[in-house]
Formats: structure tokens, sequence, C-alpha cells
């Protein structure tokens, strides 16, 4: 009878990790839910490398090339198109293996179909399929593994993959939308840079003939903007090159153990953006915590795989407390509100999930009010940007304006006085 390799969270949350001897892969699952585990990952422990060993011997006997170990990567497009396939089949009432298999035949030379024959082989091979996701391509990020090791061990991998897909949905739909918002903004500002260059290259050199002929001198304020113009034209090489040097520092020090928690906290608190980044995270962070702790893996481990949702660093280290409280025994409203990252109308709506004893469905209804705050945050967002950018090109305009008209008046002046 063969031995499986489990990891596990036992009725307090902690993990625990062993081997038991059942007769498969299921009768293993049973036995650790009835001693109250919540297996999260299991491995058939002595199969494992024998099964991996003889099909590569078998492939290299029969002159067949060996599985390339190179990861496979996906686009975002991609990953949420097989996700919402695969969840699709499982839906359907297939195994997981048929599953690969048939997304597998849909042709040989798509990503598909490769990402689902090296699933299927390492499946094949005795690895669990969060193992296989992981040693498949690093598309599949920590998260994505962690929902899967979730739904394969409650037995509701189906619906795993469904809330995961929705979940990458979503996601996309977002950075579509600010995508799509930023487009107007973008030409507002290559339309302002390119006046610019215009001025300062072509139109002002011209006019300084004509201004250092005017009899009363030239106003300092046509001196300066001169002065800048010449500057510009001579050392715009020194200009890219300082611009260049400033945008490097500013990415090593925003990159190193001292200056990215700093800069991490510092966007939070940026009008407008800050808000967006928040409200991004909630909706995430709630998301995910829900298809967590909906999959039946407990609340304290759900917690750990969803703190990894953010790379902000300031966030991490917030929800690392909020771990910690809920490690001690406090309720997840109590360790949240200790925080300074959730405000009080989503504290209240944890606390409502949790005297009802629905907490997923909460958060994620939650997290659907979130998503649709986060939508208008993109609106009013780009509404103010708009505006303010015509604003500067107008300013810049004006500036130029004011220096051709300056100089037409007095060179007609001149002319008058000579008559």
């Amino acid at each position: 009878m063969p031995n499986f390799a489990y990891q596990a969270a036992d009725a307090t949350g902690r993990d625990v990790s062993g081997t038991i001897e059942a007769q498969d892969r299921t009768t293993a699952l049973r036995q650790l839910t009835g001693k109250g585990l919540q297996p999260f990952k299991i491995s058939e422990a002595s199969a494992k490398a024998t099964a991996a060993g003889k099909a590569a011997a078998a492939k290299a006997k029969a002159g067949e090339p060996v599985d390339e170990t190179a990861p496979i990567k996906l686009s975002n497009g991609q990953l949420q198109l097989f996700t919402e396939e695969l969840s699709e089949l499982l839906e359907a009432g297939m195994r997981l293996e048929a599953a690969l298999k048939l997304m597998e035949g849909k042709g040989t030379a798509g990503t598909h179909s490769r990402i689902a024959r090296r699933l299927g082989n390492l499946i094949r091979e005795g690895h669990p399929f969060s193992s296989a996701l992981r040693q498949s391509s690093p598309s599949f990020g920590e998260l994505f593994c962690s929902v899967a090791a979730a739904g394969e061990a409650g037995g509701s991998l189906a619906d795993a993959m469904k809330r995961q897909a929705q979940y990458l949905a979503s996601v996309r739909e977002m950075r579509s939308q600010v995508a799509v918002a930023l487009i107007y903004p973008g030409f507002l500002v290559t339309s302002a840079i390119g006046v610019t260059i215009l001025f300062t290259t072509f139109l002002i050199p011209r006019l300084s003939v004509m201004m250092s002929n005017m009899r009363g001198g030239v106003p300092k304020g046509i001196q300066f903007v001169m002065a800048v113009s010449d500057f510009t034209r001579t050392y715009w090489w020194l200009i890219l090159a300082a611009m260049a040097l400033i945008a490097l520092a500013f990415w090593v020090w925003s990159g190193s153990k001292m200056g990215r928690p700093v800069w991490d906290q510092t966007k939070l608190k940026i009008p407008l953006i800050g808000n967006v980044l928040m409200t991004s995270f909630h909706n995430q962070f709630l998301e995910t915590l829900a298809s967590l702790s909906g999959g039946g893996l407990p609340l304290l481990k759900g917690l750990e795989l969803a703190s990894r949702v953010s790379s902000n660093q300031f966030i991490q280290k917030q929800l690392e407390h909020v771990t910690a409280s809920v490690r001690d025994g406090a309720s997840l409203s109590r360790g949240l509100e200790k925080t300074s990252l959730f405000p009080i109308r989503l504290l209240e709506m944890v606390r409502i999930g949790e005297h009802t004893g629905d907490l997923s469905g909460t958060l994620r209804r939650t997290a659907d009010r979130c998503g649709r705050e986060l939508s208008k945050s993109l609106e009013k967002m780009m509404a103010l940007m708009q505006p303010v950018i015509i604003l500067v090109m107008a300013a810049l305009v004006g500036v130029m304006a004011y220096i051709m008209i300056s100089v037409i008046f007095e060179t007609v002046s001149a002319m008058k006085t000579r008559g």
C-alpha cells in the first residue's frame, strides 16, 4: 500500500505535515479529513520519483525527446482563457486528467496545448495539480497555485478554477479600463511636449533676431525665455543625461531595502492615485480571501495566502500584524481594525459576515462593492487629469503667444518711430 506525504492545517490553523498509508489519494484525503485536518497538499511519496524516472527512460529508449524543462510563459489573456476552459470542463463532470487531455488535443503548437500537455504529464507522474502548476509555468503565481491546492484538497477544484477565472477576468477588465482612460491624457501630454519643442527649437530662435534689434531693449521675461531656449538647444544632451540619471537613481532607491517601504507607503498618500491603489487592494484582497475560505481552507491559512496579493511592502507588513492577531485568537475584523488599511464601512461588513456565519459570501459581496468603487475612482481620476493637462498646455501656448505679440508690438512701434 503506497505512502502519501501531506501538508495540512489542524483545528487551530497551524500547519502540520507527515505521511499516511492509504490505498489511493482519495482514501488518504478522507482519512486526513476524519482526523480533523484540512489538507492543502497531498502527494504520493514513493511513486513520484519512480514514475518520473520510468517515463523519462521509456521516452529515451523509444527515441522520443523528453519534455523541455523550460517554463512556459502565458500572457494575461492566455492565462484567463486557459483557466476558463479548464473550469468549464471540470464543471461538466470531467476528471482533471481527461480535461487536460481534451485541451491538449485542440492543437499541437498552441500554448494551451503545450501547457495542458506539461500539466498532464506531471499529474500522471504523481504530482498534485498545484505542484504541477508551479513546475509548468511561472505565469501561475503563488496565489493561483494556492487557490488550486485549496480546491483540490477540498474536492471543489471546479469551483476554485471558476472563481479564479472570474478573478482574472476582473483584473484584466480593470487594466483595460485604465489603459483606455489613459489614451486621451497620453495624447495631450505628447501634444504638449511637441508644442514645447517646436516653440523652443524653431520659433523662438527665429524671433530672437528680431528681438535683438528692438530699440527699447528686450523685456526681462522674454530674455529669460530666450535664455532657456538657447540653453535647451545647446545642452539638450546634458538635459537628457540628467533626466536619465535622476530616473535611474530613483529606480535604484525605490527598489532598495530602505527606499522601497518608504516609496510604497508614499504612493498610497498621493491624491487620487493613492485612493485608486487602496481600492484596488481592497477588491483583490477580499475577493481572494473569500475564494480561499469558501474553498474550505482555514481562515488563518487563507489569510496568509491572501496577504501575498499585493506587492506593496507597507501593505504586506500591515497584513502580517493581522495574521498574527488572528493566530493569537482575535477575530478577523478585530485584526483588520488594528491596521490603517481598511475603512470603517469595510470593517462593519466583515463583522456582519462573522456574526451571520457567512464570512466568504460577505467578503465576496464587499469585494464586488469595492470593484464598483474602483471603477468610479478611475473615472474620477481620469476626468480630473484631462483638464489639468489642458491647463498646462494652455499656459505653454500662452507664454509663446505673449512672446510673439510682444515682438510684433515692439517692431511696429519701432517702425512708427522711424517714420
